[in-house]
């Protein structure tokens, strides 16, 4: 099965949502669904600085990633934030988020982009690692508006 990356559009929630959703419970996150959506449907409109990948055949996803954008005067100009990134579990081990993270970094550094942030949950770093991602040692302190 091939890693195919394409940024999913409107009217492509429901995949999106289902996908998201099915993280979520894996990872125990619990926002709150329609902050959620909401959220999603920002990213697939447009509406957001950020884009929404789905991985795999557009007709069945078998994951997706999410990426903000910023801008940061010490990397330089445009930076780019992985905010998740999933595999459903029984396609996983297959190398496909690797193929999907290796082909957003190349577009991403084509168009400008000076580096891609990760936070990866604790002891989960090697596929990261391998991608030549390095740790910053920078603390990360977060205030919810």
């Amino acid at each position: 099965m091939s890693a195919t990356l394409r940024i999913a559009r409107s009217g492509e929630e429901s995949q999106a949502i289902r996908l998201v959703a099915a993280c979520h419970v894996e990872t125990g996150r619990a926002p709150d669904p329609d902050d959620r959506d909401i959220a999603i449907s920002a990213l697939l409109a447009g509406e957001a600085p950020g884009a929404f990948y789905l991985i795999g055949p557009p007709s069945s996803p078998v994951g997706y990633l999410s990426i903000s954008f910023g801008h940061s005067i010490s990397e330089g100009g445009t930076v780019a934030y992985l905010d998740e990134l999933y595999i459903r579990p029984s396609v996983r081990r297959r190398g496909m988020a690797t193929e999907a993270l290796l082909a957003l970094l190349k577009m991403l550094s084509q168009h400008g982009v000076r580096a891609v942030h990760a936070t990866p949950p604790p002891g989960e770093t090697s596929l990261l690692s391998r991608l030549r991602f390095t740790d910053q040692e920078i603390r990360l302190l977060t205030r919810i508006l």
